[in-house]
């Protein structure tokens, strides 16, 4: 393919100047100075080797060649702008957001919320771990992405604090030997099953190094890997082991008896952030959903 002689910008302004009849009035629309946009219309016609038009008393006169040329690129611009009009609708068309599973329960109400602000703009949500929801930013799968608070590693990340501290509680089966306890540390964990999520779990790592930190054994506790959050609180109901959750996550089964929460010693606390792509344009409502996470989490404290 041969490259153009035209430049798509100085085709831009002889548009404007076209269609103002005046330099002037197409600097203003342009928001460009008088000497740029004449010094375009002088490099298009140097580069189509015709006069496209001439100024006399301040008002512009198209020639044979510039009236022919005005019409094919009346067309060019209203491609552009009905294509700018398509991404900027799709764009509004729909929000996509990865949400960490550990926090999938607080985000409900926020995403409850602005379904009801915006019922134009169709939400899609996908949960995964917070590492996924990482990778799925990185390759534009989602728009932004909540996750826990930890250094992903990608300086393409851009992280907006929206919680600094959420307490993880310590739940077991009401039948679990351990649910006896009035209060335990760390290292009467040990010996007992955690139900954990993935390898590519935050808040499973923050719950590992915290064991690393108070010198404890940590690959023989895990014994259970879920990717389900639901299936991992389900099987801590049914006693087969223990498991870390948000507040939030579990108030319901604790408040119904089948989960017993028992207070730790040393609290495990994760903080949350919003990711996003720092390469990329912030999507239109991408603001105003991020605001709502922050109140969501304010009053799930």
């Amino acid at each position: 393919m041969i490259p153009s002689k035209l430049d798509l910008h100085s085709l831009v302004v002889f548009y404007f100047v076209a269609s103002s009849d005046s330099i002037t009035s197409a600097a203003d629309r342009l928001c460009l100075t008088q000497p740029t946009v004449t010094y375009h219309i002088r490099s298009l016609e140097r580069k189509v080797g015709v006069k496209l038009l001439d100024v006399r008393r301040q008002k512009v006169f198209l020639t044979h060649a510039g009236v022919g040329l005005f019409r094919y690129v009346n067309e060019i611009y209203q491609q552009m702008s009905s294509a700018e009009k398509f991404l900027e609708d799709l764009k509004e068309a729909s929000l996509r957001i990865g949400i960490a599973l550990t926090f999938n329960p607080i985000i409900a109400s926020a995403a409850a919320t602005f379904e009801e602000l915006y019922p134009h703009v169709k939400l899609i949500v996908r949960n995964a771990s917070s590492f996924e929801v990482a990778e799925d930013i990185l390759d534009s799968q989602v728009d932004l992405g909540v996750v826990v608070s930890m250094d992903y590693k990608n300086p393409k990340l851009k992280a907006i604090p929206v919680s600094a501290r959420e307490r993880l509680v310590l739940v077991t089966s009401p039948s679990s030997p351990i649910s006896k306890e009035q209060r335990v540390e760390l290292a009467d964990l040990c010996g007992y099953p955690l139900v954990a999520g993935p390898e590519t779990s935050a808040t499973r790592q923050i719950i590992l190094s915290k064991f690393e930190a108070e010198g404890l054994k940590v690959p023989p506790l895990i014994i259970m890997e879920v990717n389900s959050l639901e299936l991992g609180i389900n099987l801590v109901e049914k006693g087969q082991g223990m498991g870390l959750y948000h507040m939030k996550v579990v108030e319901r089964e604790i408040a119904e008896g089948r989960l017993k929460a028992i207070p730790l010693v040393n609290d495990i606390w994760v903080g949350a952030d919003v990711l996003l792509r720092s390469d990329t344009p912030e999507h239109p409502v991408a603001r105003r959903f991020v605001s709502l996470v922050k109140e969501a989490f304010k009053n799930a404290c």
